[in-house]
């Protein structure tokens, strides 16, 4: 049974078909959901137009999630078993990348009449239907249009949890070890003026 991410990760590549076993898997979590992202290999699509290999990406992508569906399931119910955790399912192919499962968790937030009627205008305005539908469309488009600055934000909290690691106390085995043998020297009064 993996017990880290690494290991989650090597204990994925024996699960999973040669075709995608070959190629990378990401594997991020937090404290309820886990979200694991399919690498496809898109080498043997040559060159094309743009608009042609995003179709020709998205064509892989649909062709190795059917085929995959079984064994997601399957890998997805021993993940809940191991770790507690919800899986979500992705698949890259070349720049192209899709999600299969929406697990969506229930966030509570405080939000100031200024906010709520940000939220508001966009159900009026038909963007969404709820306020929470709202907020979501607003997350997704701050990500859209910072994710530079988000992917820069979150590889610095890799290399802070990193330091963290490497930082952290070790358990001492016995007392400390006193620098001063002799009691009299360690509390020398000092000299009356």
């Amino acid at each position: 049974m993996p017990t880290n991410r690494r290991e989650l990760k090597e204990w994925l590549l024996h699960q999973l078909p040669a075709f995608i076993s070959s190629c990378e898997t990401e594997v991020t979590s937090d404290e309820d959901e886990m979200l694991v992202i399919l690498h496809l290999d898109t080498s043997e699509l040559g060159e094309m137009k743009e608009h042609e290999r995003k179709q020709a990406e998205q064509a892989f992508i649909t062709h190795y999630r059917a085929e995959t569906k079984p064994l997601r399931i399957e890998l997805a119910r021993d993940i809940h078993q191991m770790y507690g955790y919800t899986v979500t399912w992705g698949m890259r192919a070349g720049k192209t990348v899709q999600f299969f499962t929406s697990n969506q968790k229930p966030v509570m937030t405080r939000l100031s009449y200024y906010e709520r009627r940000v939220l508001d205008t966009l159900i009026a305005a038909n963007v969404a239907n709820t306020r929470s539908a709202a907020l979501g469309y607003i997350v997704r488009t701050f990500a859209a249009e910072h994710q530079d600055w988000l992917d820069e934000v979150q590889a610095a909290l890799v290399q802070v949890e990193q330091l963290r690691q490497q930082l952290r106390p070790v358990s001492r085995q016995g007392p400390p070890i006193t620098l001063l043998s002799d009691s009299s020297e360690q509390q020398k009064e000092p000299p009356t003026v």
